[in-house]
This record gives structure tokens, sequence and C-alpha cells, in this order.
């Protein structure tokens, strides 16, 4: 009688390895070497707030003096100091060009306020491509809460930012938990 009884516990235990191995493949591709998408001409550039912010908006301003598009939306999600260089508070946010930098608050502060922003606002201003930038382990889950939102099109872009193996286990922990969370409630 314990043959079968140990039988079923390799059985659910080998269930639960291959289940966890399986997950952890899904979320290193989708956290560590997330899909991205080319830039296109759009008609703004969007930086989602976060930790890399420094990164994502240097990304952004890139991308914008390179002719993407001549405006810049600014997430302040995280509060002022989160706005790398106080683009907005400057006359000329990007010296030497006419690259106009708006910076809104989302309301809630997360990725699913951002995407409600951006949806608010390409119904406003006329939007039908937006390239958003964001910290390249945010990539997946952003565009999936984006395009809930957002029925233009959507070109995703990550910024690369040094980070230790700390941070890195941490991000990918935050960013698999949040993208499990993202399939609920899954309507925008």
């Amino acid at each position: 009688m314990r043959q079968p009884r140990r039988q079923r516990a390799l059985i659910v235990l080998t269930g639960l390895v291959l289940l966890t191995v399986g997950l952890l493949a899904v979320n290193t591709r989708t956290v560590m070497f997330p899909r991205q998408d080319q830039p296109v001409a759009a008609d703004a550039i969007v930086v989602l707030g976060g930790l890399g912010s420094a990164a994502v908006v240097a990304k952004a301003v890139h991308l914008a003096e390179a002719g993407y598009s001549g405006e810049i939306f600014i997430s302040d999600a995280f509060g002022g100091d989160t706005r790398p260089a106080n683009l907005c508070a400057r006359a000329v946010p990007v010296p030497g060009t006419t690259i106009a930098v708006e910076c809104f608050d989302p309301h809630p502060t997360t990725t699913r306020g951002e995407a409600e922003a951006i949806a608010a606002f390409a119904t406003e201003r006329g939007w039908n491509r937006v390239i958003v930038v964001t910290s390249s382990y945010h990539v997946s889950r952003a565009r999936v809460q984006i395009s809930r939102c957002y029925a233009g099109e959507l070109a995703v872009i990550g910024a690369e930012q040094p980070m230790d193996p700390g941070k890195w286990a941490y991000q990918f922990v935050y960013q698999s938990a949040g993208f499990l969370k993202a399939q609920f409630p899954p309507s925008c």
C-alpha cells in the first residue's frame, strides 16, 4: 500500500517541478529577454515611470531627436523627483530642438493608470500611433496592459540600465507577479 502513495507523491512532485521550471522559463523570457518593437514615426513618445527613469527618459529623448516624434509625455507616477533633469520644468526641455515635453500624473500610479492615461490622451489629441519607452524588464507587462486600453498602433521599447544581481532578482519576482496580476481583471 505504501508503493501507490509514493508513486502519487512522486507524480505530484514531478508535476510541481515541471510547472515551476515552465513558469521560470516563461518569466525569464518575458522579463529578461522581452520582445521589443522597432521605433516608427509616432504621434507621441510616452515614458513610463519607474526605477530606471533616467535611462528611460534618455532613450525617449534619443528617439525624439532621431525624428520619431516631436512630443514626449513623461509619467510621473513616483513623484517629482523622478523627472530626470526636470525636463518639464525647463522653458526649452531639450536644448537645440523643438521637442515638446509634458509630464502627467497617472491615477492610479500604476502601469494600468499609465495605460488609461495614454488612452485618454489618444482620444483627446487624436493619436493613432504611440511609442512607449520603459525599463527593459517592464516591456512585456507594459505591452499587455497598454494594449488593453489603447486601440492604436503601439511600439514598446525598453531602455537598458545597469543593475546588480540583487536588483535583477527583485525585478524578476516583482515583474513576474505584476504580469500575473495584470491578467486579473483583463479589461481596461
